[in-house]
């Protein structure tokens, strides 16, 4: 592609442009824990033992995926950045990040729209008892962070006891600026909250005028998860629940949200636990998945908010007593997969071996070495060594964090890995979140999105990662923002990292 054609489309290509060894054909994780220099677990036994997480971001803008860790009161919180060698330092105290607290999950979003990634922290406190109104917002300075909760007004959600089990960022009425759903199990009443972003480093609780209450009490909230389910770039709020209490709120576009958990055939089971989302059949439509105790279910979107779970017939039902799940094409085969975390022996890995829309996965975790997460929580995906395939880092309870190295190789494993620069729009979030990202590649298209969800208390980097398998260069790739602006690129070649700016034009419709 020469510099004539990139100008016509105004785009930018930066970061990484790296090529897969075309030797063999393995698909393997190595644990890279100790040589990565990671140090950290989990101990929160004393809120409950159902916390563990972490997320994935680059928080000083270099090119580099870092780590934040939230270690539950077992030490201080940590902040692994990325030394870029397959080495990590933590840099939590220098960053004034580093609290002893009863930390139980975080979220990465840039909620001032100063290009930084912020991290909204949920806390039980850190005294001898749980405290309400210890939920920490960190603004990114670029060097360190500062605690702008109280000033936020998202300290606290709850009002009855303590609570918190993470949140999720989403731009609900597409202003440009991300709002904020924090999750609580303990108190159902009022510890699930909807906060909308004032633009002006405030938040305002919505919950009860957004129209989520009253469904939304009783709630035994784990995972809020904003995501477009009906192509009106307008976000969706699916909120998983324990004891059947899952929700699905269809997002009306004038910043209400209607319940359609009914009529959507979604929740249909007692223990929901962690959610990822994928166009798993390759129809052109998001469907999700939710981990629970042993039937996890898989919602295929059949349009208008309907959905019929296929989990059985696709081979992804059994998955343990799960907890957190993600989607990513751990293969590069172009075929998006699905890992689990299990609370008891092990995670489970299922890859996609879907051909003309017909689903079929197949468990092959411990062949490829993803078995070992032993009583699992959270999980993340993300690319620390910059080489085009996805890594794991896994978060359990009470044991500690495990970094898993994705050492793919053969001739069939291309890929493209997109991110997203939103160059200044006003009406745009930061890295795009919310926005949709197409490659075309022969007859198929290939869909995937950014995000700022959480899969269970945890958050991946906020990429759209398309593995390519054979091809080498596809026929196009195209980015519908959350504004409704197009940016588009033909014959793109495979095997590098693009940072995409949106064209100023507007188009009705998407392709």
């Amino acid at each position: 592609m020469n510099s004539d054609h990139l100008g016509a489309f105004g785009l930018v290509l930066v970061l990484t442009c790296t090529a897969l060894a075309a030797h063999g054909s393995t698909h393997l994780f190595t644990d890279q824990t100790t040589v990565a220099g990671i140090n950290a677990s989990t101990g929160i036994s004393s809120v409950s033992p159902i916390l563990g997480g972490g997320v994935v971001v680059d928080f000083n803008l270099d090119g580099w995926q870092d780590i934040y860790y939230p270690s539950g009161g077992n030490g201080a919180d940590k902040l692994y950045l990325n030394n870029a060698d397959g080495t990590f330092s933590d840099v939590a105290a220098a960053w004034n990040i580093n609290l002893t607290h009863r930390s139980s999950a975080a979220a990465v979003g840039d909620y001032n729209n100063d290009g930084l990634p912020d991290i909204f922290v949920t806390c039980f406190g850190s005294g001898a008892d749980p405290q309400m109104g210890a939920h920490h917002l960190f603004r990114n300075t670029g060097t360190g962070f500062v605690d702008e909760s109280v000033a936020a007004g998202v300290n606290s959600c709850s009002t009855i006891e303590p609570d918190g089990f993470g949140g999720a960022w989403g731009d609900i009425d597409l202003d440009g600026d991300l709002d904020l759903a924090i999750s609580g199990f303990f108190d159902e009443e009022t510890g699930n909250c909807l906060m909308r972003n004032n633009g002006d480093g405030t938040f305002t609780d919505i919950t009860t005028v957004s129209g989520l209450r009253p469904s939304i009490n009783g709630l035994a909230g784990y995972t809020p998860y904003f995501i477009d389910m009906d192509h009106d770039r307008y976000p969706e709020l699916i909120w998983i629940g324990d004891f059947s209490t899952s929700l699905y709120y269809r997002n009306d576009g004038d910043g209400t949200f209607t319940d359609q958990t009914s009529s959507s055939q979604t929740s249909m089971d007692f223990s929901e636990m962690g959610m990822t989302v994928a166009d798993w059949n390759e129809d052109g439509w998001f469907d999700f998945y939710v981990s629970t105790i042993g039937t996890n279910n898989l919602y295929i979107n059949q349009g208008n908010h309907v959905f019929v779970e296929q989990a059985e017939a696709a081979g992804v039902m059994v998955g343990g007593f799960g907890w957190a799940t993600l989607s990513a094409d751990i293969d590069n085969d172009s075929r998006p997969d699905i890992v689990t975390v299990a609370e008891v022996g092990r995670s489970y890995t299922f890859l996609n071996l879907t051909q003309g829309g017909v689903l079929n996965f197949e468990e092959v975790a411990e062949s490829i070495g993803l078995d070992a997460a032993r009583d699992g929580r959270g999980v993340a995906r993300f690319d620390y060594d910059n080489d085009g395939d996805q890594d794991l880092i896994f978060f359990p309870s009470g044991r500690p964090v495990i970094l898993m190295r994705n050492d793919l190789s053969g001739s069939d494993t291309n890929w493209l890995r997109l991110f997203l620069d939103k160059d200044g729009v006003k009406n745009l979030p930061t890295a795009g979140v919310g926005s949709s990202v197409r490659v075309y590649t022969g007859n198929r298209v290939l869909l995937n999105r950014i995000q700022a969800n959480s899969n269970y208390l945890s958050q991946s980097e906020a990429s759209a990662h398309f593995g390519l398998g054979s091809v080498g260069r596809v026929d196009r790739v195209v980015v519908e923002w959350s504004n409704g602006m197009l940016t588009e690129l033909n014959n793109v070649d495979a095997n590098q990292t693009l940072s995409l700016k949106p064209q100023y034009y507007l188009r009705d419709g998407f392709e």
